[in-house]
């Protein structure tokens, strides 16, 4: 197996990709491969595969408050609400977050992150902050949210706390 194939099994399932080719192929790995070697969404220049992936698959921890910011932004992205649930604190996590995200996840298309400022959050931290904007379209209206986000370290790994930093 080459490295730009996978199982099933192992990638986040989603049916959002940002493959603007809308042709018919019979390859079903198609949507796949194109994922794996595009930019990925959250910005960091890498491709999917060799930046958010790893987390997705639960492969690996972010290090930092921002790799998990732009992880979560990813999952968003890519209509994860399993790692959405679980990168949530839970002391902060709604009980009814799964029902939630399983209502909002399909009724937004993502557009960008921008990652403003982060202050504290290194590996070495226990507590940190990043601030980002994101774009979406939702109800066919383009939107700009801006948040202030607050994470916290559990068991070593990085959790969003909440967005009132």
């Amino acid at each position: 197996m080459n490295e730009e194939s996978i199982e099933d099994d192992q990638t986040p399932q989603t049916d959002q990709t940002y493959d603007n080719d809308q042709t018919q192929e019979n390859d079903e790995d198609r949507p796949l491969r194109i994922r794996l070697r595009s930019d990925c969404p959250c910005g960091s220049g890498a491709t999917y595969n060799d930046c958010c992936r790893s987390y997705h698959l639960g492969k690996a921890q972010p290090k930092t408050a921002e790799l998990l910011m732009r992880a979560r932004y990813t999952a968003y992205f890519f209509r994860l609400p399993d790692y959405l649930f679980g990168t949530t604190h839970a002391d902060t996590r709604d009980k009814d977050l799964r029902k939630q995200l399983d209502a909002y996840l399909p009724t937004v298309m993502w557009r960008s992150l921008t990652i403003i400022s982060s202050s504290k959050g290194t590996a070495e931290d226990k507590k940190g902050k990043v601030e980002f904007s994101a774009q979406c379209h939702e109800d066919g209206e383009l939107k700009d949210l801006y948040e202030h986000s607050r994470f916290r370290k559990v068991k070593g790994n990085w959790k969003y706390l909440d967005g009132r930093g």
